[in-house]
């Protein structure tokens, strides 16, 4: 039996380890507030965006080189200024200086897709490539986000939706590739859908006269034509558009236009020599590689102006989605990772064309996770002085980062590389 005396004396051994725990939870209270608040102000900041991006000196691929963190190359606008974007926010390079300025917000509109504005968003999905910008000038500019498009004009006001692209999601595909969106000399817009296209429904070239304030089909392809549209860009020397597409030897297709899209000129079908993603012009050729798994036919070719001879310059080790010219001439394309059959390891390459014939390659990076393809992602133009690549999915670098190798830097790897001495 417990007397007053008794229960007198446990309430006051009972009261300091009450105390004590209230004062644990309040301390744990506080904290996660504490935590909360940082957590809420770091994600406004990443929403935001920093106010500018330096570039800094630093090693690449083996080369000398400089990088920037977490911005995703997009091209050069009018007035030769470099773009590129963080999630959803714009970062222009004014030629002549050594950092990226934060310009504008790109907008989602109301979906699920609004997440990616957030950095742990897009390392937890590997998806950077969320945005595919197209600067124009002053500001103007064209893009596609969140399966739309959008258009802001050169006063500074906000962007708005033109265009809902019919075939958008996360199962779907990324609607537009990098070089299936183009504005040509004259002012036109063009972009090419891009989707997995399973069901191989009808295909469609898009066309703008108002730097994407209004779009109307400039070119549908039939069922079963092709799967998608791989790029389309601009002949500098013809003024003449070209279109590729894949992905089956009957879908894919290198073919070429004078009208707008409105009519294709094949110069090839039917075979996977044909299946490619973006063309490299020059006086006197067209290059590209291969964006095949088929070790027979990947590599590098030639496709000469006047009299239409194909020739295979090299065997390659991989698909290639990216190609360039700078402006001294020199060609550069990049191999993908994403376990095809004709990859000899995990490795991305940068290969180097010089004189129009020479071809040599440099190692730049090991496929990160399988879950995505590991990528050397190009400026969309050609004829800067620079080689500007984003690296995506690979273990040497942060995913993201922008690296700027100088055409001269470039040439003088291609040269060391051919004259080691060889292995084995």
């Amino acid at each position: 039996m417990v007397t007053k005396k008794d229960s007198s004396l446990l309430k006051k051994t009972q009261t300091p380890r009450s105390s004590e725990r209230l004062w644990i939870k309040k301390k744990l209270f506080w904290i996660a507030c504490i935590i909360i608040a940082v957590f809420a102000v770091y994600l406004a900041w990443d929403y935001r965006g920093p106010l500018e991006i330096p570039l800094q000196p630093d090693n690449a691929c083996g080369i000398p080189c400089l990088r920037a963190k977490d911005l995703l190359v997009q091209g050069h606008d009018i007035d030769g200024h470099l773009w590129a974007t963080r999630g959803m926010v714009a970062y222009r390079l004014q030629e002549g200086e050594s950092k990226f300025a934060r310009q504008y917000h790109i907008p989602t509109g109301f979906s699920i897709f609004w997440l990616r504005n957030f950095s742990i968003v897009r390392r937890v999905t590997l998806r950077p490539e969320c945005v595919e910008l197209l600067p124009i000038s002053e500001g103007e500019a064209c893009a596609m986000s969140a399966g739309r498009m959008w258009y802001r004009p050169a006063n500074g006001e906000d962007f708005e939706e033109t265009l809902t692209l019919p075939h958008y999601g996360i199962f779907t595909g990324q609607g537009v590739r990098n070089d299936g969106l183009a504005r040509l000399s004259d002012g036109t817009i063009l972009f090419g859908e891009y989707f997995t296209n399973r069901d191989r429904t009808n295909v469609c070239i898009y066309s703008s006269e108002d730097n994407g304030s209004t779009w109307q089909i400039a070119y549908d392809f039939c069922p079963g034509q092709t799967r998608h549209v791989h790029s389309i860009q601009e002949d500098p020397y013809t003024g003449k558009v070209w279109i590729c597409t894949g992905d089956h030897d009957k879908e894919s297709m290198v073919a070429w236009s004078s009208d707008g899209c409105k009519t294709l000129n094949p110069i090839g079908q039917g075979s996977q020599i044909w299946r490619v993603c973006q063309l490299v012009f020059t006086k006197d050729a067209l290059f590209w590689g291969t964006d095949t798994g088929r070790a027979a036919v990947s590599g590098i070719y030639r496709w000469d102006r006047t009299t239409h001879e194909l020739t295979k310059l090299i065997d390659v080790p991989g698909e290639m989605f990216y190609a360039t010219r700078l402006s001294g001439g020199t060609i550069v394309m990049s191999t993908v990772c994403n376990g095809s059959k004709n990859e000899k390891d995990e490795k991305t390459r940068l290969w180097i064309v010089t004189h129009g014939k020479n071809v040599d390659s440099i190692v730049c990076g090991t496929r990160s996770s399988t879950r995505k393809f590991a990528k050397l992602r190009f400026q969309r133009d050609q004829g800067s002085d620079s080689l500007y690549l984003t690296c995506l999915n690979q273990q040497e670098y942060n995913d993201g980062d922008l690296i700027v190798i100088s055409e001269k830097v470039l040439r003088a790897a291609a040269e060391d590389v051919r004259t080691l001495p060889p292995t084995g």
